[in-house]
């Protein structure tokens, strides 16, 4: 048994005893398959995020359109309540009413009576703004919006993320190369 160079491994393997050429492992192409598995299955996810979340988007913007509507037909319909409250008081009035719509309109006060408000002055109650409710503004909820989905939301970028997302899902389709 002679010392062999050590450059070359296999001869200082095979002067060792340690390969034996004559039993070979059989490589499996499990680990490599696993690879392109998960590679498939990541440009597939990419290209059903290209699909969906765009989707989403809109479908967020539909529902803030919607609450805005709602938003705005709720406050008619306290605007109609509180004139319809007003009418059936004008058609069975108190003395409350015929004072306060003598006091507001005409300025005119009851004998014995003395007014805290002038009419006329800035602080008097007018009777229109008394009716009308005050405008809540709408405030539509603020949702964070992902990079992935700034990615695919966007003309130019969404191409590109589609794009790789189906090379990935080709590359993952490929057979295994032969040696």
């Amino acid at each position: 048994m002679g010392v062999a160079n050590l450059s070359d491994s296999i001869g200082y393997a095979d002067s060792l005893d340690v390969i034996d050429r004559s039993t070979s492992i059989p490589t499996s192409d499990w680990a490599g398959s696993l690879g392109r598995w998960m590679i498939f299955c990541a440009g597939l996810t990419v290209l059903v995020a290209v699909l969906l979340l765009p989707a989403q988007a809109d479908l967020r913007q539909t529902r803030m359109q919607r609450d805005l509507a709602l938003h705005i037909e709720q406050t008619q319909h306290t605007r109609i309540q509180r004139y319809k409250a007003f009418l059936h008081e004008l058609e069975h009035p108190t003395d409350t009413t015929i004072d306060l719509l003598a006091m507001s309109q005409l300025g005119m006060i009851r004998v014995g009576h003395e007014a805290l408000i002038i009419p006329g002055q800035p602080a008097d109650p007018q009777l229109f703004e008394f009716l009308e409710p005050t405008t809540e503004p709408f405030e539509p909820k603020a949702i964070p919006v992902s990079r992935l989905e700034t990615l695919t939301t966007g003309d130019q970028s969404r191409l590109w993320v589609a794009l790789l997302g189906a090379v990935a899902v080709l590359y993952g389709l490929l057979p295994p190369a032969r040696p």
